[in-house]
């Protein structure tokens, strides 16, 4: 069998076409999730326990970054096992109120006023952003806690996020 010039011709196309479709092409990347532009390590985390309404200092914004909180875990908790009740908690820098969480007790086996989870786990995908320069501050109220220890439920914090350059 004898191969001729245009079948040739056409093999030698099939086989140009074949490796182009096939050729990778330049890579894009896009970001996943929040840029993190600070030093080699700018992730940063705390945690603490506010007893009754109290307000702490929890984490600050240094000079010529911002603070991006990105996850936070609320817990009450009260040594006295009648205890119901539920607490605001609130974050804010600056000028003003950045959030507001509410967590709450409840007696075990009983109905309560206290529909809120005594844990509240909180993922910020965008953040909350906290000004360079700024101090975030945490703060419990007592919305209703009379039947607890003291009259003081106990709010167990973590804080999470990265710096990000201003």
């Amino acid at each position: 069998m004898q191969t001729s010039n245009f079948q040739l011709g056409l093999m030698a196309t099939l086989a140009l076409g074949l490796g182009l479709s096939l050729s990778s092409s330049d890579a894009v990347g896009y970001p996943a999730g929040a840029a993190v532009s600070y030093g080699s390590n700018p992730v940063v985390s705390t945690g603490g326990q506010l007893v009754g309404a109290e307000t702490q200092s929890a984490m600050s914004a240094p000079v010529g970054s911002n603070l991006i909180v990105t996850g936070i875990v609320l817990s009450a908790s009260n040594p006295w096992s009648a205890c119901t009740g539920n607490y605001s908690v609130v974050l804010d820098a600056g000028e003003g109120s950045l959030a507001r969480f509410v967590v709450g007790l409840s007696r075990p086996g009983h109905s309560s006023f206290s529909s809120y989870d005594p844990v509240s786990v909180i993922s910020l995908p965008s953040g909350i952003r906290v000004p360079a320069g700024e101090t975030l501050q945490i703060t419990s109220v007592a919305n209703e806690a009379s039947s607890c220890e003291g009259g003081n439920m106990r709010v167990d914090y973590t804080l999470s996020g990265y710096y990000a350059a201003e």
